[in-house]
């Protein structure tokens, strides 16, 4: 007779080794830059949530959008429910309720005002935003609440908080 097993050998204490593997296939990477969906539209990458990390998925974007009206598209596209392929392929959104709010005089050059502070958002939400919003060859995104007394924060859309949104931090804008 032959037998097999997983060779972990069965215990009667309490173990907590993580969550399952996930059978999902996030994809790695993300759009090109200069892919295009149609004329007048780019392919942007937004980062949803694909088992207990973040994956690019790409959505199509108007080319004259810039600035806050850019961020509330890219916003929008965040709290959009994936489509079938891609819930089929396990992904899924933690953004939801936010607005993009007008910037502040003296804000640094890019900040995206939510209409919550970011440093309350949970885990997923916030990095989804960041990696989302995060430009130029540092990954970096700038982040604020709506009000005077939240200052922006910088967040960086790393390796690591693409493996583990709860790593995403910020420090104090310049």
């Amino acid at each position: 007779m032959l037998a097999t097993g997983c060779g972990i050998r069965p215990t009667s204490v309490p173990v907590d080794a993580g969550s399952a593997p996930s059978r999902a296939e996030c994809a790695p990477g993300g759009p090109s830059p200069a892919a295009r969906s149609a004329d007048g539209e780019t392919v942007r990458a937004v980062y949803l949530v694909c088992g207990t990390q973040l994956a690019p998925v790409p959505r199509s974007v108007p080319d004259d959008l810039a600035g806050t009206e850019l961020a509330a598209r890219m916003l929008a596209e965040l709290e959009r429910e994936p489509g079938e392929d891609e819930k089929q392929a396990g992904y899924s959104t933690a953004v939801s309720g936010l607005r993009v709010a007008d910037g502040l005089s003296g804000d640094p050059a890019g900040t995206v005002r939510l209409s919550r502070d970011p440093q309350g958002l949970g885990s997923p939400m916030l990095a989804q935003l960041v990696c989302t919003y995060a430009a130029g060859e540092e990954r970096t995104a700038v982040l604020a609440g709506p009000e005077a007394g939240d200052p922006p924060y910088t967040y960086r859309c790393t390796d690591d908080a693409l493996r583990a949104p709860e790593n995403t931090v910020g420090e104090p804008a310049a």
